[in-house]
């Protein structure tokens, strides 16, 4: 699982049912504890894919601006698709 929250979240749970090899763990869930996992981990994600897009915008823009130009402009980039996420 990609999501350190979310697997966290969920071991967190008592288990209902470990397979007798320990390879596998059932988990009886509310629609709450699952919505839940599923919030962290989207949280995590959009996380993580501010943080890239942020890198690769940084990059790009490095080949054609200096100084401190491809950070400013990878960090509006980075705002206006959170405000965009709003809307």
């Amino acid at each position: 699982m990609k999501s350190e929250r979310a697997k966290h979240f969920l071991d967190c749970k008592s288990p209902v049912h470990r397979h007798p090899n320990g390879s596998t763990t059932y988990y009886l869930l509310n629609r709450y504890d699952a919505e839940r996992a599923i919030d962290l981990a989207e949280q995590e994600t959009e996380v993580r894919m501010c943080a890239k897009a942020h890198k690769i915008v940084k990059e790009m823009m490095a080949v054609i601006f200096q100084g401190d130009m491809p950070q400013n402009i990878a960090e509006e980039f980075i705002q206006k698709l959170k405000e965009d996420e709003v809307d």
